[in-house]
């Protein structure tokens, strides 16, 4: 019988991320964990509407969690925990609840079903306090638990005028990017793209009307090690997300010193009161494309100086968010409010 499953949704590469760090946490706290995926199945043609999508995600954890005999779960996920009757404690982890992430008539469902399910929880376990403060419940026990920051490697040099992210170009606001870049960036000057190709992003560009600025280079997808490399050689990390549901690459890059220029985002975006803290005037007024070319300006404007002591101020910052800290957190607080 172990102590903890751990039900994994596992539908992107950032959620099987924290869920491998997280059971790698449980089990260094000296917790025997079971992960068991959820296994989408045929049903998975159907994800094409997030009523719909949602509900294959949550039958099919609901089935990865029958008969596990442990002495707690862990639902990796607020979807993943919508349909299942787990038979003892349990707790629910999440980036962002479903109050903060479906509005609309497509999330009724959803955000109906999340109340009860967060309600009956031993405890919450938000990634991070912008997710925590968004629990529609009260009266629950919450205890933050974020993903471990990885830190780029140290860079000799900052040989790359700026990095952004933009797998999905709508949610991650490229045409804004682009239109700001545009505004913003001096001659000669190099914006890499992550998460997308030449292919992808130009689609979008013509879709939403906005031209190629010069300097853009796609990169498409790339391995972690290479990114994080890439991220540590960066003058800024730019970010012009529509929607945050966490932000852990804005984190991340953080964590490697690269000063963050961003639009202020919804959702739970934990970067962001962070980001306010250490350079105001490298945050956008608003998501537009002029306030954010405004706020880029002043990035690229940063001397090396300047950027150092941001470096050194933001490390310090991400303190919280290191593996140490999270490893203290899941055997002091986490473990004996759960299996107690």
């Amino acid at each position: 019988m172990p102590d903890i499953t751990l039900i994994s949704l596992g539908t992107t590469p950032g959620l099987r991320r924290a869920d491998a760090a997280l059971a790698e946490l449980l089990r260094a706290a000296g917790a025997d964990c079971e992960v068991r995926e959820a296994r989408i199945g045929p049903l998975g043609r159907l994800r094409r509407q997030i009523t719909v999508t949602d509900w294959v995600e949550a039958r099919a954890a609901a089935r990865a969690a029958r008969g596990t005999g442990a002495r707690a779960t862990i639902f990796s996920t607020v979807t993943a925990a919508l349909l299942a009757r787990p038979e003892g404690p349990y707790a629910v982890r999440f980036d962002a609840p479903a109050a903060l992430n479906r509005p609309g008539l497509s999330g009724a469902w959803q955000r109906r079903r999340e109340r009860r399910v967060l309600a009956g929880a031993r405890l919450l376990l938000p990634w991070g306090r912008a997710a925590a403060a968004a629990i529609p419940v009260a009266g629950a026990e919450v205890v933050p638990l974020g993903v471990p920051v990885e830190a780029a490697p140290a860079a000799g040099r900052r040989d790359v005028d700026a990095v952004a992210y933009a797998g999905w170009p709508w949610k991650r606001g490229l045409d804004v990017l682009c239109a700001a870049w545009g505004r913003a960036a001096p001659a000669g000057a190099r914006l890499l793209v992550g998460g997308c190709d030449a292919e992808k992003g130009r689609a979008w560009l013509r879709r939403s009307g906005v031209a190629e600025p010069a300097g853009v280079e796609w990169l498409g997808t790339l391995g972690r090690s290479e990114w994080l490399e890439l991220v540590g050689r960066a003058r800024v990390f730019v970010n012009a997300s529509r929607r945050e549901d966490h932000g852990l690459a804005q984190l991340e890059a953080l964590a490697a010193g690269t000063p963050l220029v961003t639009v202020p985002s919804p959702g739970a975006y934990e970067a962001l009161p962070l980001a306010r803290e250490l350079a105001g005037e490298l945050v956008a007024a608003d998501g537009s494309a002029e306030a954010l070319a405004q706020a880029l300006a002043a990035g690229l404007a940063l001397d090396e100086e300047a950027r150092a002591a941001y470096a050194e101020r933001a490390r310090a910052l991400l303190a919280p968010y290191g593996r140490e800290a999270l490893l203290a957190t899941v055997r002091d607080e986490v473990l004996p409010r759960l299996l107690g």
